[in-house]
């Protein structure tokens, strides 16, 4: 089915914001390489109440130049788990793949039917968290988050087994950081708004959904919420900000000289592309037009 209907729910803990993710696999020789972390967030069909399009949301940089990737999905039934492959390239063609029109954004989402064997929830549009709810919620460094990430060493046989990770968010800057990072066989270089974390991240954690942490009190307009927060989806997960190495001591103090070093080792502060750029892909024409079609299709048969 292209559309499915199912209404999220209202109550998100962790462990039903972990039942949003899947995992990335490429294929490497006939055998399956993890990849990264994916979630699926339900996109609200135009004009037709109730009805949401599954998404696929992961880091571009995890997508990079393959030209298929397999998804593994849990199975209703609990005993194994089930491989969707997604031709990239052909989705490409389609248009059920879609970038931000930022180069340096490293934010992918695709489109997945819904596959009435596998079992998975979709995480509410409405709460990705746009710039104005980061004003609103007074989201800031110290607020505790917590990320659903593949583990390489332990996916699991029988079903994913997604780590919960959780760390505090460190700084959001007010300006651009640079950053550097491959993706395929580009190295991009670039500047962007991100959300740095207390936390560390490695392999297989990129793409991962970043949520504010709920049922922890937090301090709003000079009073504490003792009920804690909506689980807002804050942002996904891109990996560690990398440590520069052999900088100069003249060029100590620069951003874009330090940029140009290139960077080694993990500084045990992670980034995350802000949930907002995500919001700036899912509401662009190019989507809404794509679901729109689809949607008037199913509803014609």
């Amino acid at each position: 089915q292209d559309v499915i209907y199912s209404q999220p729910g209202v109550l998100w803990v962790a462990s039903l914001l972990a039942s949003t993710v899947i995992f990335l696999f490429a294929l490497n020789g006939g055998t399956e390489v993890p990849i990264g972390t994916a979630f699926i967030v339900g996109y609200p069909v135009p004009g037709h109440a109730d009805q949401y399009a599954p998404m696929v949301v992961t880091a571009r940089h995890v997508i990079g130049d393959h030209k298929v990737v397999l998804g593994r999905f849990n199975t209703q039934d609990g005993s194994s788990t089930a491989a969707v492959t997604y031709d990239i390239e052909a989705m490409r063609a389609a248009g059920d793949y879609w970038e931000h029109a930022d180069d340096g954004v490293d934010i992918a989402v695709f489109r997945t039917q819904h596959f009435a064997t596998t079992a998975f929830e979709l995480f509410p549009f409405d709460l990705i968290a746009s710039k104005e709810d980061f004003t609103r919620q007074q989201i800031q460094a110290t607020d505790r988050v917590i990320y659903p990430s593949l583990l390489v060493n332990f996916m699991g046989q029988a079903r994913n087994y997604p780590i919960t990770r959780s760390g505090s968010i460190a700084l959001i800057p007010d300006e651009p950081v640079p950053i550097q990072y491959r993706s395929g066989a580009r190295t991009v270089q670039t500047y962007q708004e991100v959300v740095l974390l207390d936390s560390t991240a490695v392999a297989g954690h990129s793409g991962s959904p970043v949520f504010l942490s709920p049922a922890v009190p937090r301090l709003v307009n000079g009073r504490f919420d003792e009920d804690g927060s909506e689980p807002l989806l804050l942002g996904i997960l891109h990996g560690f900000y990398q440590t520069p190495q052999q900088v100069p001591a003249v060029m100590r103090f620069s951003s874009r000289a330090v940029q140009a070093q290139g960077f080694a080792e993990n500084s045990d502060v992670a980034i995350a592309f802000p949930s907002w750029r995500l919001l700036e892909i899912l509401e662009s024409e190019a989507v809404r037009a794509r679901i729109q079609t689809l949607a008037d299709r199913h509803a014609r048969d």
